[in-house]
């Protein structure tokens, strides 16, 4: 593996992660370590290709920052206020119906699917002070089987998920997604896959 692929195992491995509660330092407390796994590179998801096309500048290779962002209470409290923002403020919409297109990932304008309510999300936490490479885009599959996407914060504490499905922000964990691929912390366009063991869900009969 690469040094950065390296340093990205090196992160996930650290988490310790849960539900949300009213402390950032309570975190650790309540929860237990249960890192992902990453398996190694994979193919750069349609949409984010796309991005980086329309948006170079927004996809150069990062430079490491010094490690997870501390999860302040000053910091949970941004995770929180950003996620609940973005989830009131912009309506959804499939890509299909607003832009006759597939796929098609961008910021949006009032209207959006799962990818734009994500990287307004990781732009905004950008704009308060969170390094890049500590907001990561990841691809998930709900247990209806519907492909979803999602934003990512590393933190010391853990890595937790800004979701525009759900009002809180929980440890990726505490969630009943099965987690796919991520991008990489150099860049939106290089992305990993993930390795999800956990048992999910139960077919009915």
């Amino acid at each position: 593996m690469t040094k950065r692929l390296v340093l990205l195992a090196a992160l996930l491995a650290s988490a310790c992660l849960g539900a949300p509660a009213a402390r950032a330092q309570d975190f650790w407390q309540l929860t237990a370590r249960q890192p992902l796994v990453i398996k190694g590179w994979t193919r750069t998801p349609i949409g984010a290709r796309q991005f980086c096309l329309d948006r170079p500048d927004e996809c150069e290779p990062l430079e490491a920052s010094a490690g997870p962002v501390p999860l302040t209470d000053r910091a949970w409290h941004q995770l929180d206020t950003v996620n609940r923002r973005f989830n009131l403020d912009i309506l959804p919409v499939t890509d299909q119906a607003f832009y006759d297109r597939r796929e098609y990932w961008t910021y949006p304008d009032r209207y959006g699917d799962c990818e734009d309510y994500a990287l307004a999300k990781r732009r905004a936490l950008i704009e308060l002070g969170w390094p890049a490479d500590s907001l990561l885009m990841a691809l998930v599959r709900q247990s209806n089987g519907d492909a979803h996407a999602v934003l990512v914060a590393i933190t010391d504490l853990g890595h937790f998920v800004l979701d525009n499905l759900a009002g809180d922000v929980v440890g990726w964990d505490q969630t009943d997604y099965k987690f796919i691929k991520m991008q990489s912390p150099a860049t939106l366009d290089r992305w990993v896959e993930l390795v999800d063991d956990r048992v999910l869900w139960v077919a009915s009969r």
